[in-house]
């Protein structure tokens, strides 16, 4: 009985540390598929020669996204823009914030065919910013500069992120 008391007053410890971790391989896990689309839609727009944008599924990143070639520059899934990747939701208890140049609804990630961050419209008008995703106490930044790269970073542990 006293074996088994202290061995469930150990696991009972030990349960908030494992779900952080099981959190923060959750949250790297889609802020990875979130970067890999980012980089698929610059190498997209770079091969096609056209604007391509990333769009979050009914204007909302936690239930994934779409890459298209949006040739009416309406930031939405149209029947003659076949999507050229579309990603699944993320967990519901991720949470997503987007703060870029051109704040207008919805979100939308967008590349021109030098591989420049631009707006859905306009070719030449850059549109950078971050992506933050959060799940639990963790948070995951992508940042994308004006030249359109993109990096992850943990905002706590690095002050410029």
């Amino acid at each position: 009985m006293m074996v088994l008391a202290i061995v469930s007053i150990m696991a009972s410890s030990a349960m908030p540390d494992m779900r952080r971790s099981i959190d923060g391989y959750r949250l790297r896990a889609a802020a990875a598929d979130l970067m890999a689309a980012i980089q698929e839609t610059r190498a997209q727009a770079i091969a096609s020669g056209q604007i391509v944008s990333l769009l979050p599924k009914n204007g909302d990143w936690q239930q994934g996204w779409t890459i298209i070639i949006d040739r009416n520059a309406n930031r939405q899934l149209d029947a003659d823009e076949p999507p050229l990747m579309s990603h699944r939701a993320l967990p519901k208890e991720t949470l997503v914030s987007f703060h870029f140049t051109d704040q207008t609804a919805p979100s939308y990630i967008a590349y021109n065919s030098a591989g420049r961050s631009c707006r859905s419209g306009h070719s030449k008008a850059a549109n950078f910013g971050t992506l933050s995703l959060a799940l639990g106490e963790q948070k995951r930044n992508i940042k994308i500069n004006m030249l359109g790269r993109v990096r992850m970073c943990d905002p706590d542990r690095e002050s410029s992120c």
